[in-house]
């Protein structure tokens, strides 16, 4: 038997309310139990403060597309372990450069896609992949090119002068390396930092100077967690050097030890003494500047004005007496200079004493360097 649908059952099933509509063109179904009452919808309600309610309830939208995040506790974490992490790296790199050196964090670690990560970057830039076994994964080191061709000059014993734009270029194979083996000393500054959550092996594996390249990821909208640094080289007459370096981890990388990134279970559990033997474990890995002062003496304006090549200087010092050694800012031993194959040496014939009144012991000379070395970080943090 043909039957006819009335105007108001029309109205009713392209109404505001699906489930009256659906009611209104069966009428039988909406009968047939419980169930419908059960899954009845009430429309959310705004209240006086805007908020959307449903019978009291607070309605909040989700965007089932988002991808996983870390929290903002975890994220404060990771900014604590990179701040420490760049005042540890930053005397090292200066050591390495014979510079002075301060790192710090521009912002906090940010939560962005692997797209926009990759947006920030130039072409061509220094992107070098490393592992971090035994977390599954890759993360990226970027360091600025024109910074980086500049550390790889003076290295090789230049200046290091900025390099200008029009002589940007990617980097060479062979300064590919040189540039990784500076930065070893950033990887192990880097382990230390992350030593309460995970002990890691970080390694260079390969490098990229085109960002599309990079393939750190398989999908653009992948979430990535960027820690961006400010590095600045200066000596006696002001700042010679600014580059950019950034660190980046898919977290995908972090997920399986995300639930460790807790600032109390890292550093409310941690007493004073096991935070300094931390710090102190990881700057015993940093190389110290060394020297060996022959002589030692003064020369008249006069007689500079006047010197001529194949003037020969003269000096006071005996022949037969130490040498001093120098290491960092440090008076360690008094030595014989001589030679060792084709190499010059100095053999160690005693330490230098502080006072006159204990000689000093190997530990009391490491402490001293450990002093001069941890305290450049603050010398500088504070000018």
């Amino acid at each position: 038997m043909e039957e006819k649908v009335s105007t108001e059952e029309l109205d009713a099933l392209f109404g505001d309310d699906p489930e009256e509509g659906e009611a209104a063109a069966n009428p039988e179904a909406a009968e047939e139990g419980d169930v419908a009452e059960e899954a009845e919808v009430v429309a959310p309600v705004a209240d006086a403060d805007g908020a959307a309610t449903t019978n009291g309830l607070i309605v909040k939208s989700h965007d089932w597309g988002e991808k996983r995040r870390l929290s903002n506790d975890q994220i404060r974490t990771l900014n604590d372990m990179h701040d420490q992490f760049a005042k540890s790296y930053g005397p090292a790199l200066g050591i390495e450069l014979k510079r002075e050196v301060l790192m710090t964090m521009e912002d906090e670690p940010k939560q962005i896609t692997y797209g926009e990560y990759i947006g920030t970057l130039p072409n061509p830039t220094c992107l070098t992949r490393f592992i971090l076994p035994p977390l599954e994964g890759t993360a990226v080191l970027h360091l600025d090119l024109k910074f980086a061709l500049a550390i790889v000059e003076r290295v090789l014993g230049g200046r290091g002068d900025p390099v200008d734009d029009e002589d940007v270029r990617p980097a060479t194979a062979i300064e590919e390396k040189v540039i990784q083996r500076v930065m070893q000393d950033l990887l192990q500054a880097l382990r230390a930092a992350w030593i309460r959550v995970v002990d890691f092996e970080p390694t260079f594996t390969t490098s990229e100077s085109i960002p599309y390249y990079l393939q750190l990821s398989q999908m653009a909208d992948d979430i990535v967690i960027a820690v961006n640094f400010k590095v600045v080289v200066s000596d006696e007459f002001g700042v010679l050097l600014e580059g950019d370096l950034s660190i980046c981890y898919p977290y995908i990388l972090l997920q399986p030890i995300a639930s460790s990134l807790k600032a109390s279970q890292l550093f409310g559990s941690a007493s004073g003494a096991s935070l300094s033997d931390e710090i102190r474990n990881g700057l015993e890995k940093v190389k110290a500047p060394i020297r060996c002062n022959l002589v030692r003496d003064k020369l008249r304006l006069q007689d500079l004005l006047e010197m001529e090549i194949g003037d020969v200087l003269t000096f006071r010092t005996n022949l037969e007496q130490a040498a001093e050694v120098v290491i960092g800012k440090t008076s360690v031993f008094w030595g014989r200079p001589g030679t060792l194959g084709r190499r010059y040496a100095v053999r160690v014939e005693s330490f230098i004493s502080p006072d006159d009144q204990s000689p000093s012991t190997l530990e009391d000379v490491a402490e001293n360097v450990f002093q001069d070395v941890a305290g450049q970080s603050n010398t500088m943090e504070e000018e």
